[in-house]
C-alpha cells in the first residue's frame, strides 16, 4: 500500500500549483508598477498565446506581459483601464467568488465609460443542441474539425461525453454561462448597457467564431 493516498498526491500537486502561481504573482507585481500614471490602458486577461499588441497581456504563461492571478487585486490604479476583454477565461474561475471578485476589480480599474468585453463557451446552444438531439451528427463533423483535435478521443464517442468535456474540460472549466446569467452576474457586479454582441474579427479569435457567447458591458 502507498504511503501516499492518491487524493494526498493530488493535493500536494495542487499545492506546488498555488505556490508557484503566487511567486509569479508577486514578481508582476513589482513589474505592474511601470503602469502607474498611466490612462487608457487596455488588459487582455487570460490571453494564453493569443497576445495583443498595444494590451497588457496578462496570463500565468511566461511570455505574458504580467503573470498575475486574477483571483487576487488587480494592481492597476482607479479609473485608469479604458477597456478589459477576455475570451473563453471567465469559465476558469469559480462562481461565485473568484469571478465577483474580478468583476469588481474590472470595474474598479475601468475609467468612467470604460468596457468589459467577454467571450465565453455558449452553454445554451450545446444543451439546446443535445435537447433537439443534434450533437450525435455533430460529434462526426466537430471530431475532423482541425482545431478541436486536442480534444481527448472519448469526447467523440457519446453526446454526453461532450457535454461534460464542455463544462468541465478535465477541472480547467468552473463553471458555464448563457447570456441570461453572464448578463445577471455583469449587473449584480454593477455593470450597465450590457448586451450580446456579434462577432468581431477584430478583437475576437477566429477559431472561436462558432459556439462563443461575446457579451460587452459598460462602467457608467
Amino acid at each position: 500500500m502507498p504511503l501516499i493516498s492518491a487524493g494526498v498526491r493530488s493535493a500536494l500537486r495542487e499545492l506546488r500549483h498555488e505556490l508557484s502561481i503566487q511567486r509569479y504573482h508577486k514578481a508582476s507585481i513589482k513589474n505592474a508598477r511601470r503602469f502607474r500614471g498611466r490612462s487608457d490602458l487596455k488588459l487582455h486577461l487570460g490571453c494564453g498565446s493569443r497576445y495583443k499588441a498595444g494590451w497588457i497581456n496578462i496570463d500565468l504563461q511566461q511570455d505574458a506581459d504580467l503573470q498575475l492571478d486574477v483571483r487576487e487585486d488587480l494592481p492597476f490604479e482607479a479609473g485608469t483601464v479604458s477597456i478589459i476583454y477576455s475570451e473563453h477565461f471567465l469559465e476558469h474561475l469559480e462562481y461565485p467568488a473568484e469571478v465577483v471578485h474580478l468583476l469588481r476589480e474590472s470595474l474598479r480599474v475601468l475609467e468612467p465609460g470604460g468596457i468589459f468585453s467577454v467571450g465565453v463557451p455558449d452553454a445554451e446552444e450545446v444543451l439546446l443542441q443535445y435537447a433537439q438531439g443534434k450533437l450525435p451528427a455533430l460529434l462526426q463533423e466537430w471530431s475532423r474539425d482541425k482545431n478541436l483535435q486536442w480534444f481527448p478521443r472519448w469526447v467523440w464517442t457519446t453526446p454526453i461525453h461532450l457535454v461534460n468535456f464542455f463544462f468541465r474540460q478535465g477541472r480547467e472549466h468552473k463553471y458555464a454561462y448563457d447570456f441570461e446569467t453572464l448578463a445577471r452576474v455583469l449587473k449584480e457586479a454593477g455593470f450597465v448597457d450590457i448586451g450580446r454582441r456579434d462577432f468581431n474579427p477584430d478583437l475576437d479569435s477566429e477559431d472561436r467564431r462558432d459556439g462563443t457567447l461575446y457579451v460587452d458591458a459598460r462602467k457608467e
